[in-house]
């Protein structure tokens, strides 16, 4: 498993989630003169849409990642011959 490229795909993607949280933290605001009945959660929730977007970014960027690799293992290992399959996978 190659954590430096899964890291890295971790952080990409929470770069982008972040600058889609502050695209939606935008459109979200509530209107300034117009009185709702909410809670103090609810009015500040559009604050933490950045810090939300970035979060799961990078949990859906690191597991994209992760499935990624695993995936590639296993169809290198599908390819393997048979008479290799029997030799361990070191240095030759």
């Amino acid at each position: 498993m190659n954590w430096r490229l899964v890291g890295f795909a971790a952080v990409v993607t929470a770069v982008l989630g972040g600058l889609a949280g502050i695209t939606f933290s935008y459109l979200g605001q509530p209107d300034v003169g117009r009185f709702r009945y909410e809670s103090r959660f609810y009015q500040n929730l559009y604050r933490s849409y950045p810090q939300i977007g970035a979060g799961l970014g990078a949990a859906i960027g690191g597991g994209f990642a992760v499935i990624s690799q695993s995936a590639r293992r296993r169809a290198a290992s599908h390819r393997r011959r048979p008479e290799d399959r029997l030799r361990p996978r070191g240095r030759r």
